[in-house]
């Protein structure tokens, strides 16, 4: 369908409506489209907030265990380490899971009453 149909999705009315209806219906889907588009755009900077803010978060509790006993401080956060690892595997998963559901959103056909067999 390419760009085209990617935007009457994203702006065109939906449903067999006449009158002062598919011009309020008119109205209504391109103020939604809009809000889809907002939406579209801002996924990626949400993603990046998500990533960043977990990565300040590990990096702040190892700073926290390597300041709180002095004489502690070279093996304090040694078990910390690996709890970033794993924190780090599994915001690696959250990423790559949630792009592949925004790139689905995006790039999703879905079946319409004109191609119903």
């Amino acid at each position: 369908n390419g760009i085209g149909g990617f935007l009457k999705h994203l702006f065109g009315p939906k449903g067999e409506t006449s009158g002062i209806v598919k011009i309020l219906m008119i109205v209504i889907f391109f103020a939604v489209g809009w809000l889809e588009v907002i939406s579209i755009l801002f996924r990626p900077i949400a993603l990046s907030f998500r990533l960043f803010g977990n990565i300040y978060a590990g990096e702040s509790i190892l700073e926290a265990m390597s300041t709180m006993i002095p004489w502690l401080s070279p093996v304090l956060p040694i078990p910390f380490y690996f709890l970033e690892v794993l924190v780090g595997f599994v915001q690696a998963l959250v990423f790559m899971l949630l792009t592949a559901v925004f790139t689905m959103l995006i790039a999703g056909h879905q079946e319409g009453p004109e191609h119903a067999h």
